[in-house]
């Protein structure tokens, strides 16, 4: 934790790249220069590719009326507060027996440098965060049979939604949990509000032809989504990103049917242990599974539904595209929803504990190894690329002409004369 915080302070800069803009510098401005309130929120609805980041904007909102600043390097920071909730619910979703002795491998799994580009790019970050972190803690309530727990799952499983749309995700999988514990009357409370807030979601969205692309070259070619599928999933274990190769794609295909083989097995260990009958005796009863392993399982599904998702919509961009490094947190996350799964599949796992954490201090370090350069590099290269910026030249993922069609030069100019912004 130590090292993941020190490394995100000292080589985060706050300088916007590529659609960072859109969300930043230029919504910041048109915020400023827009006197009508219905404008106003049709600027914070208005998505972002096929994202609507209102949580997003919101934050840049924030910053700027109560710290007086648009500070790309904050709102990274801020997103990863999200950590917090995370590893509380994690730890509480241990086993009581020896808990500390099953958490300690979960930091290094997570908390590595697998996913850089998820942790330093500012859309990435608090897009991802966010998501995972309202949904994350949506479905631990949700798992509790309680009321006011119900209610506030569906509030932040909105926000989740505003987030990132992965979050849409959440909503089928709520609707799964609440299935499998028998609580029909909640069922139909869920699926009720938030279908209608799907709705909303999609009211005016705009269309994306490249969606219906993915969808036709799915159709014509879906062994490729199926390979796509299990590469994603074993991104975690993509070491080799620098190159394109078959090695890559054989690593990390294999990685991903490992994990998800581990997720089938587990699954049939607990119906095995129960017996079909007897499982269908316990939905009655509203004791279909522990809360616990309810929520292990909603957390992987929503990753196997990126994982899906992105496989299925985004494979006719060639077969490196679900290798893309700001996907790669979840797989990462896979990691540790897998490992969580393991230890209630088969709890003589405590015997080889060690091994498991050794395994994951292993695999951390690797990681800094193999990414801390780049980090350091990207920093580096985005300070650099300011410097051309500035001057109307080409960088930060724009070129000159580009730059002076959109008018950024003039909205970072603008930004930096009232002391909104400062690059560092």
């Amino acid at each position: 934790m130590l090292v993941f915080s020190w490394c995100l302070i000292a080589y985060t800069a706050n300088v916007p790249w590529l659609d960072d803009f859109e969300v930043g510098p230029l919504s910041l401005f048109n915020w400023l220069h827009t006197h009508d309130f219905q404008q106003k929120m049709a600027q914070i609805w208005a998505p972002n590719n096929e994202h609507r980041v209102v949580t997003l904007k919101l934050l840049v909102l924030f910053n700027y009326y109560v710290f007086g600043q648009l500070n790309i390097k904050w709102m990274i920071w801020q997103s990863h507060l999200y950590l917090i909730p995370l590893f509380i619910i994690l730890w509480r979703s241990m086993p009581k027996e020896r808990r500390l002795a099953y958490f300690s491998p979960i930091p290094f799994l997570f908390l590595n440098f697998q996913y850089y580009l998820s942790s330093y790019w500012m859309i990435a970050a608090v897009q991802h965060n966010f998501v995972i972190g309202f949904g994350a803690i949506a479905m631990y309530l949700i798992v509790k049979p309680k009321s006011a727990r119900f209610y506030l799952a569906i509030i932040l499983t909105i926000f989740a939604c505003l987030s990132n749309s992965d979050g849409l995700f959440f909503i089928p999988i709520g609707a799964i949990v609440l299935l499998m514990q028998h609580r029909l009357k909640e069922l139909f409370i869920w699926l009720l509000l938030l279908t209608s807030a799907t709705v909303l979601f999609f009211w005016k969205y705009p269309s994306m032809s490249y969606h219906e692309t993915g969808m036709h070259y799915f159709c014509q070619h879906p062994f490729s989504s199926l390979k796509g599928f299990f590469v994603f999933m074993g991104g975690g274990f993509d070491f080799w990103y620098r190159e394109q190769s078959a090695f890559r794609l054989f690593m990390t295909a294999f990685m991903g049917i490992f994990l998800v083989g581990i997720v089938i097995l587990a699954l049939y260990q607990f119906v095995k242990a129960r017996g079909f009958s007897q499982l269908i005796q316990r939905w009655n009863d509203k004791k279909f599974a522990q809360a616990p392993v309810l929520f292990i399982i909603s957390m992987l599904l929503f990753i196997m539904m990126n994982a899906g998702a992105i496989s299925i919509l985004r494979s006719s961009f060639g077969e490196y595209v679900f290798l893309i490094g700001n996907y790669k947190i979840y797989p990462t996350l896979a990691l540790v929803f897998v490992y969580a799964l393991s230890i209630y599949a088969w709890p003589e796992i405590l015997k080889q504990l060690r091994w498991v954490l050794v395994g994951g201090m292993v695999f951390w370090a690797a990681s800094i190894w193999n990414s801390l350069g780049d980090i350091r590099q990207r920093k580096a290269t985005l300070m650099h690329e300011y410097a051309s910026f500035r001057k109307g030249g080409a960088g930060l993922g724009f070129t000159a002409q580009q730059q002076k069609t959109y008018g950024l030069g003039e909205i970072i100019q603008f930004l930096e004369s009232k002391g909104i912004y400062h690059a560092e």
